[in-house]
């Protein structure tokens, strides 16, 4: 097993890796939507939603996976009247063929985000 880390996402915050790659698959542990940089959190939905795909492209990227490599995304909304606005985004973001994906509420998430994110990549 390898970890993978990378500044362009924020560092755990706990005692996991930002992802691991195993028999040629990359699992990318949850993201919130936390600036790298700044280490600021954006407000509402969309910017939320922006923010974590952001951080789990860079991290699933730095181990190797692009874009159409990621096979499966988990979302985690504190408020599924959320959907909608999460969907538009994640639609501008991905294209055909789209990752399997299940959305999932949640009655919290850490430091009040919105939304969280982690996801399964295939090397090439």
């Amino acid at each position: 097993m390898k970890t993978i880390i990378t500044k362009n996402a924020p560092p755990p915050a706990g005692p996991y890796s930002q992802a691991v790659v195993s028999d040629g698959f990359v699992y990318a542990s949850g993201q919130i939507p936390i600036d790298p940089v700044s280490g600021v959190m954006p407000e509402g939905i969309e910017d939320q939603t922006k923010m974590v795909l952001k951080n789990l492209i860079s991290i699933l990227s730095a181990a190797g996976v692009g874009k159409n490599g990621i096979l499966k995304v988990t979302v985690y909304l504190t408020d599924m009247n959320d959907f909608g606005s999460m969907n538009s985004i994640y639609s501008e973001t991905f294209t055909a063929p789209f990752p399997a994906r299940t959305c999932i509420g949640v009655s919290s998430l850490p430091k009040g985000a919105k939304i969280m994110m982690d996801a399964v990549g295939a090397l090439s």
